[in-house]
């Protein structure tokens, strides 16, 4: 049997633990594990696909597979970080402090981050409804009740993280 509220729990989770890592004070490990990057035949989190570590005033990329270090500097690059290419195997991004316009970079990529989140847990909400109707028994109401309150957890973290950035 499909469990759609523990999914959706999940989500609200990977949310929470994905903002987690968004730290306002600087550009972070966790900030750029969130990437998601061109890589075998998809899109993957950065953090599959590489070892990200913070080396004073920059952090060090070093992808598991040294042909995707361009895919990566080009993920970076397009979202207006400072990533360049060390050598054939390793990149960088410098950190310098977070200046108006990346706050502003970063409240766009958490509210990415809450849409994203949202649309599972609306994806989830979709199967438990066809299960119903399948089934012919069950709550349509419960679902909806369940997934408003998803949203909401999700809409109420989004905004903590970004009344945090702005502030």
């Amino acid at each position: 049997m499909y469990d759609w509220k523990i999914s959706m729990e999940k989500t609200v989770r990977h949310l929470a633990e994905q903002l987690g890592a968004i730290r306002p004070e600087a550009l972070s490990v966790g900030f750029l594990e969130t990437f998601r990057v061109p890589a075998q035949g998809g899109t993957l989190a950065l953090k599959r696909v590489a070892v990200i570590a913070r080396q004073g005033e920059r952090i060090v990329i070093t992808p598991f597979d040294p042909a995707t270090v361009a895919a990566i500097v080009k993920a970076l690059t397009d979202a207006r970080l400072n990533a360049y290419a060390l050598n054939p195997q390793s990149l960088c991004v410098s950190v310098p402090p977070m200046t108006g316009e990346q706050r502003t970079a970063m409240a766009r990529h958490v509210k990415k981050l809450g849409e994203e989140a949202r649309v599972a847990v609306r994806a989830v909400r979709q199967d438990a409804r066809k299960q119903i109707a399948a089934r012919g028994r069950g709550s349509q109401r419960a679902v909806q009740e369940a997934t408003d309150a998803a949203v909401a957890e999700i809409d109420r973290r989004v905004a903590t993280k970004l009344a945090e950035l702005t502030g």
